[in-house]
């Protein structure tokens, strides 16, 4: 799955008081913008639920999200969020005060730093009675800067690691690059891609950016196939497809095995092209054939289960309801196996 950049914020004169100002002016000069500005808490970050017990994110006011990358514009706002996490993982879940939070991120004009703080209310900050903690929303966008989702590139590769391109039979070769972890032949066979924050693959070697691509992958199949974006978690329909008919988002057909899987999120946009076989990678009762003749089908590689790679071990059973067969066998012994339109599977043993 492939997945912002936020406009520049606006600017603007800010009266600030002059520095000096004491931590009880700091506290008492901070205004409260909860409905009603009595200063009471929404609720607690840490549960991710409100006092009247719905989810916040539910609770919390949708915005256009330009506007909220623009409250992400200037450095001093993600310092303060950088900050909040700190905060967060040294108290878990006890807010941090104005001139406490002020004192943490370094900024000597409690008017110009209240400024900042206020633009990141609601959407990203939250202001509980004592303080100030992050919204789901914030937590998550420090996991993604800190991630470097955002902001860092970093390229490994090309390099052999162990395995075989099922086509041609020559050695697999992985790259690394902009996010991106690929795995080709030298005859530009595609055997794998996915996507993967830079974080995850710092002071990794290249095997190991694999694996944890694959790890990645064989998770957002299995939400996928239970109905969940694995990038945004908005609700979407996983479909088995016996014609390219799943246009991409430049209006041309996206390059994917045919009978095959396809997902896309229309929330974020995410989506995921690949084999039939994919839904059979995260099912338990093919993975206990496996275990049954002594393999497990996690030690291979995701590219490697011949009902991924060989496409002769895939038919169409049915159009009307579509339901497509899939071979799998090991050592003379068959499992039978279909999967329905939605990539539900089934399996029988023969």
């Amino acid at each position: 799955m492939a997945y912002a950049s936020g406009r520049d914020g606006e600017g603007g004169t800010v009266t600030a008081p002059q520095d000096g100002d004491t931590e009880e002016s700091d506290e008492t000069a901070d205004t409260d913008r909860t409905a009603g500005g009595d200063g009471t808490a929404a609720g607690d970050v840490s549960d991710g639920t409100t006092d009247a017990g719905e989810p916040e994110a539910v609770a919390e006011q949708r915005v256009d999200p330009s506007e909220a990358f623009a409250a992400l514009s200037d450095p001093l706002r993600v310092d303060i969020l950088r900050e909040l996490a700190t905060a967060h993982r040294e108290r878990t879940v006890e807010p941090v005060g104005f001139a406490d939070l002020r004192k943490r991120v370094g900024v000597r004009d409690s008017g110009r730093f209240r400024y900042h703080l206020n633009e990141l209310r609601d959407n990203f900050v939250r202001k509980d009675e004592g303080g100030y903690r992050l919204t789901v929303t914030g937590i998550e966008t420090v996991a993604a800067i800190l991630a470097g989702t955002y902001t860092h590139g970093g390229s490994l590769g090309p390099e052999s690691i162990d395995s075989d391109c099922s086509e041609c039979g020559a050695d697999a070769v992985a790259v690394y690059r902009d996010g991106r972890c690929g795995v080709t032949c030298a005859n530009d066979h595609l055997l794998f891609a996915w996507s993967l924050p830079p974080a995850a693959a710092a002071d990794a070697t290249l095997p190991e950016v694999v694996s944890l691509a694959e790890l990645y992958a064989r998770q957002a199949i299995e939400r996928a196939l239970a109905g969940v974006c694995p990038k945004c978690s908005a609700p979407v329909e996983p479909r088995i497809v016996t014609e390219d008919d799943d246009p991409g988002p430049d209006g041309t057909e996206p390059v994917g095995p045919l009978p095959g899987l396809r997902v896309r999120c229309e929330t974020c946009g995410g989506r995921l092209v690949g084999p039939v076989g994919f839904c059979l990678l995260v099912d338990s009762a093919v993975a206990d054939f496996y275990r049954r003749h002594d393999r497990s089908l996690d030690a291979l590689r995701v590219w490697e289960p011949a009902f991924v790679a060989d496409d002769d071990t895939v038919s169409v059973a049915e159009r009307d309801p579509l339901r497509v067969a899939v071979d799998v066998t090991l050592d003379g012994d068959r499992l039978a196996v279909t999967v329905d339109g939605s990539g539900r599977v089934s399996v029988r043993e023969e």
